[in-house]
């Protein structure tokens, strides 16, 4: 393997995995906050059927702004710009945080 710098195109694939896989956790993190029911469910089929409504305008919007919430303590940026730093915060520890309320990554 070569020493020399790592092509550009690459690199863009591997961001771009990454930052759908980043997008995969916000929505299961909203989700979880906002109690969504599970997809395919029969309260799901109504709350996607009434999404043109001004109900489901309302939701959706509550929805993106807790999921950029999510994002925002979370020091990730969901909207392509630059990166802040992220604020340092303290970690859960390992009794505060039920096995049963992780969330799968793949």
């Amino acid at each position: 393997m070569s020493v020399g710098e790592p092509p550009h195109a690459a690199i863009a694939d591997a961001a771009d995995v990454v930052a759908e896989k980043i997008d995969i956790l916000l929505e299961r993190a909203t989700d979880a906050v906002l109690g969504a029911p599970p997809a395919g469910s029969q309260q799901w089929r109504q709350l996607w059927d009434s999404r043109d409504s001004e109900t489901g305008r309302v939701a959706a919007a509550q929805r993106a702004r807790v999921k950029a919430a999510i994002a925002d303590l979370a020091g990730v940026r969901n909207d392509g710009g630059p990166q802040p730093q992220a604020q340092p915060r303290r970690r859960a520890t390992r009794a505060s945080r039920p096995a049963s309320q992780q969330l799968a990554i793949w």
